[in-house]
């Protein structure tokens, strides 16, 4: 077991972390409370579990396992969104931002498990989505105590079909998993380009505007991203801005034009003022 401190900006609000890693209640992956939380991951081909909690302006890090350490902060920097600095939007746009001063957009672990929600995540409600991405864990992750790592491309791409299915992914939805997993290699899309890497995403099949979008903004760590087509987003746009219809995907992209260069910033305050008006 080992153990690191991370200085958090003054700005840091670790309540939005807190709350999106804590936000499906059955998580086999994730567990967390008020002051801090747990994460099972494979690193550097290592399972560990990484326990952080949040106390005097610090992120204080406990691994149980032996993933390395260059590795573990890495990982855990993307999970708590760092490094960014809200401060400029936050500014620019105080209407939007009231309330949530500090937040800013979590990454996943790693680029394949943003493509694995945003596979999971299609036309479906979150509670579904949810459930779809544990059966993925429970199939293929690497148990680690009580706890499961996110599997990787290659332990999902030995999964079948039947598999999935009988989990109740639809067939479409378990053949673009498959296929994105058996023949797709995520991580150089961090390296691309946003032009790129969108254009490489919206070729794989099952991949449209909004899967590209979602995972160009939460698994390579792109600022300005809009994934056109989310009810939560056009939703939440159509309370803000007082409209009498919910706004299609390009209306959507009009009204976010003034939240550019920081959109994927502005899609999740958009995200979380939808989520505080229901909670």
């Amino acid at each position: 077991m080992s153990s690191f401190t991370l200085p958090l900006p003054r700005d840091y609000a670790p309540r939005f972390a807190l709350r999106y890693m804590t936000r499906d209640p059955e998580s086999v992956t994730e567990r967390g409370d008020e002051s801090g939380f747990a994460k099972a991951l494979m690193l550097a081909g290592e399972p560990c579990i990484v326990r952080v909690a949040f106390a005097n302006g610090a992120a204080r890090v406990r691994v149980e396992g032996s993933c390395p350490r260059a590795e573990t902060q890495r990982a855990v920097l993307r999970l708590l969104g760092l490094p960014s600095d809200p401060g400029p939007f936050e500014r620019k746009h105080p209407a939007l931002v009231k309330g949530r001063r500090g937040l800013r957009v979590p990454l996943t672990s790693t680029i394949f498990e943003a493509m694995v929600w945003a596979v999971c995540g299609q036309q479906v409600n979150l509670a579904f989505a949810y459930k779809l991405r544990r059966a993925v864990i429970e199939l293929a992750g690497t148990k680690i105590g009580e706890m499961s790592a996110h599997p990787d491309a290659a332990s999902v791409a030995r999964l079948d079909e039947g598999d999935l299915t009988r989990r109740q992914f639809s067939r479409r939805k378990a053949e673009y998993l498959l296929g994105i997993a058996r023949t797709f290699d995520a991580e150089p899309l961090a390296g691309m380009t946003a032009e790129a890497a969108q254009q490489t995403l919206e070729s794989l099949r099952g991949f449209g505007v909004w899967s590209a979008n979602y995972v160009m903004m939460r698994g390579c760590g792109f600022a300005d991203c809009v994934p056109a087509g989310d009810t939560g987003l056009s939703s939440s746009l159509q309370d803000f801005f007082g409209l009498d219809v919910r706004p299609d995907p390009a209306m959507t992209h009009k009204l976010m034009e003034q939240y550019a260069p920081m959109r994927s910033l502005a899609t999740f305050h958009f995200w979380m003022r939808k989520a505080d008006a229901n909670p």
